[in-house]
């Protein structure tokens, strides 16, 4: 299945220009199989998304973007702005009681350094990134943003590399116009097959996921993250037991 995990509408989303209903034709155009309303810090109903899927016969998945003092994450399984979300553990407190998961949006965002081209500064903001302290509770690192520069998303590519975590891609979508055509530029490719909420919420605790520059050229200049590789089973295994390795070496102090 190809969805696009990350999505902004009017008016909920305040810097939105796409109602709802013209974001399901814009994923169906797109080839998708379904997508997420990630409004900024806000909810929707679930009667509401409800109703919108049986207009337009499409699956579509409610989360929020929430913005924390560590940088945006995207948080699925939880449907109410709670006080305290903008610290990043407070926020992991909350979604994890709601049985939820949570993914680090953009990390290039004002972790990039400003002369990328400088080796050494490049090396430190990636060292400083990685010890962004939300980084402790998420699931996965949206390693391909839409609306990111090349650059900016092999920042967040090599973050979650060192991170040794799953990797999603998405349009982040606001707008789509003659200007500025954001649909249909990134999705993630799952394994599942996903209907609801918690079939989307496993599957990203599974791992079993593939960032797709659906552009094959605008987003990311590695043809890795063109289609579905042959060998994503091994890739996802790599993955698992990179993480497991990783969180071991914490644990006892190396």
């Amino acid at each position: 299945m190809l969805i696009d995990l990350h999505t902004h509408t009017k008016p909920r989303s305040w810097d939105s220009f796409i109602t709802p209903d013209e974001m399901v034709d814009l994923a169906k155009e797109s080839g998708l199989d379904a997508f997420v309303l990630s409004e900024h810090d806000w909810a929707w109903e679930a009667d509401e998304v409800a109703d919108l899927q049986r207009r337009h016969e499409f699956t579509v998945i409610r989360a929020m973007e929430i913005n924390t003092e560590d940088g945006h994450i995207l948080v699925f399984g939880m449907h109410e702005y709670k006080f305290g979300m903008h610290r990043s553990h407070e926020l992991a407190g909350f979604v994890e009681e709601a049985g939820g998961v949570m993914i680090a949006a953009h990390p290039y965002r004002r972790q990039m350094p400003w002369k990328p081209d400088d080796e050494a500064e490049y090396a430190d903001a990636l060292v400083r990134a990685t010890r962004n302290p939300a980084y402790r509770f998420i699931t996965a690192v949206e390693v391909l943003n839409g609306r990111g520069s090349i650059p900016e998303n092999e920042f967040s590519i090599r973050v979650c590399e060192e991170l040794a975590l799953p990797a999603t891609a998405a349009t982040d979508t606001h707008q789509h116009d003659e200007k500025d055509q954001q649909a249909g530029r990134a999705a993630t490719y799952f394994e599942a097959d996903i209907k609801n909420e918690a079939d989307l919420i496993a599957a990203l605790r599974s791992g079993r996921y593939w960032p797709l520059d659906l552009t094959k050229g605008k987003l990311t200049t590695n043809p890795i993250y063109y289609d579905v590789p042959s060998d994503v089973e091994a890739r996802w295994q790599a993955t698992a037991e990179a993480r497991r390795a990783l969180l071991e070496a914490a644990a006892s102090g190396d």
